[in-house]
């Protein structure tokens, strides 16, 4: 890439990776401020810099933007050779649903021979590859850079989560999305947006973004649904939901610890390949809980529609998803049921619940981990979503825990944030127990279980290693059963005198 006869042999916001003919854009963050390492980034070779600030620098060359952040998008595009212009990318954005919909799409893809990539929460997926990474939206230029890769690794469709942090920072400047996906709007993240108003203008700009005639598909049963589309009148739109008026629907449910029903086109779609598909109905079972499945597989399959794949092959496809990792997870079913999910937001704590709520249980048992550092608003409001489906579910034993052995400094729960779950709940005279540690709050639980018992894992990062906890508690427990077993049974054969 060349700029002003400079040859840019790299770009970053990262004065750490800085090297020799590198360009550096300065970036004001939430805690730094890019600016401050501009003389570092020169002193490792920096050859052009790019800045809102009106500075000027000795032998090197200082472009003033307007938006910084726009400029690292478009710059990484452009030293990566527009990759999204050789790819089919998908994005999919939304509080609830996107990890979910984003690898219901990339395995029915995989499943239909299409080389695929994946970018998400979980990990980022080129074919059969994984590389990890620290964020949903990871910054443009890890992802251009990936993008990059699967350019060259000969990928047709990337999925990539795309989320409300990611768009306000525009982390996905310049990226050619052919069909973005909207699982749906609540209230979250207002510790970044502030306000409800801004976190729907953010996740609008994906839909925004959209070229002419490229696809939005949106959850027509959200209230902010139409919002997205507000002054967009240049891209196609598919509707889905349980709404009458929705474009896809679903019919014929059955749930419980998997799910069934008839995927049904109302009205006629077009592909993105000018393929025109009569309305028709289909059935789809997935191995996954809970209503709120059923919304990620009918915006998963219109995507999958939208791409020519059958509808046959796609059903096929998904009756081989047995989970996805924290989201409504069966870790361990045997004389109990373990369930694994990442609440991390009230809407996603009722999903939850409205899901238990059709399972066959003796009693429930529930571990919920404190969302540490992210405010007393949204710990309150969680609380409440506990208190309120308490006596509904019948909860038999509540355990809520500050997950102090695990989390991470970004993650710890303050002492304010604990005492408004207890303060909460205490209102109702709930019966709960308090622990400080995880470890000591999953092995208080697993004694308590009896036959035909649920015991739900709840939480976001405070309950990352809740499975990994019961395994390896289970795991012992049946270890020590056996030993029992034996000695009873060497007991029995020992002659007595």
């Amino acid at each position: 890439m060349i700029i002003d006869n400079i040859e840019v042999k790299g770009v970053t916001c990262d004065s750490r990776k800085v090297k020799k003919g590198y360009a550096f854009v300065a970036i004001k963050g939430e805690t730094r401020d890019g600016n401050d390492f501009i003389e570092e980034a020169v002193k490792k070779g920096a050859s052009i810099i790019f800045t809102e600030k009106n500075i000027r620098i000795k032998n090197i060359v200082v472009k003033q933007v307007e938006n910084a952040r726009k400029t690292l998008g478009d710059l990484c595009n452009n030293f990566y050779d527009y990759p999204t212009e050789k790819l089919k990318v998908i994005g999919v954005t939304g509080t609830n649903g996107k990890t979910t919909t984003t690898h219901l799409i990339y395995q029915m893809l995989k499943e239909h021979g299409i080389a695929v990539g994946l970018i998400g929460t979980l990990d980022i997926r080129i074919k059969e590859k994984q590389y990890k990474t620290k964020l949903t939206t990871p910054d443009a230029e890890v992802t251009y850079a990936y993008l990059h890769k699967m350019v060259k690794e000969k990928v047709e469709v990337v999925v990539m989560e795309v989320s409300s942090h990611g768009l306000k920072n525009e982390r996905v400047q310049g990226i050619k999305f052919d069909i973005a996906v909207h699982t749906n709007i609540e209230r979250d993240h207002l510790n970044f947006h502030k306000t409800l108003e801004d976190y729907i203008l953010s996740k609008k700009k994906l839909f925004d973004q959209l070229p002419q005639g490229k696809f939005a598909v949106i959850n027509l049963d959200d209230d902010h649904a139409l919002k997205l589309l507000n002054n967009n009148s240049h891209v196609l739109v598919a509707t889905y939901g349980f709404n009458a008026k929705a474009s896809i629907t679903a019919s014929t449910i059955d749930t419980d610890f998997s799910t069934s029903f008839n995927y049904c086109l109302q009205r006629g779609l077009t592909t993105l390949s000018g393929v025109e598909i009569e309305p028709f109905e289909h059935p789809i079972t997935i191995n996954l809980l809970g209503k709120h499945n059923i919304y990620n597989t009918l915006a998963a399959v219109t995507c999958g529609l939208l791409l020519d794949i059958p509808i046959s092959h796609m059903a096929k496809a998904l009756r081989k998803v047995t989970s996805i990792p924290r989201r409504m997870e069966v870790i361990y079913r045997g004389e109990y049921t373990v369930i694994d999910d990442f609440c991390h937001n009230p809407a996603s704590y009722e999903t939850v619940f409205e899901s238990v709520q059709s399972m066959q249980y003796k009693n429930l048992h529930i571990i919920n981990a404190i969302r540490g550092n992210r405010g007393l608003e949204i710990n309150y409001e969680i609380a409440e979503v506990i208190k309120q489906w308490h006596a509904i579910l019948k909860i038999k034993s509540m355990i809520i825990t500050s997950s102090s052995d695990y989390t991470k400094h970004l993650d710890v729960v303050s002492k304010k944030e604990r005492d408004i779950y207890i303060e909460t709940l205490s209102r109702e005279n709930i019966s709960f127990q308090y622990e400080d540690k995880l470890r000591a709050s999953v092995k208080k639980a697993l004694f308590m279980l009896e036959t035909g018992d649920i015991l739900l894992l709840l939480g976001a990062q405070g309950m990352d290693y809740g499975a990994e906890t019961f395994t390896n508690m289970i795991q012992a427990k049946n270890r020590w059963d056996e030993v029992d077993a034996l000695m009873n049974q060497q007991r029995d054969i020992i002659p007595r005198h």
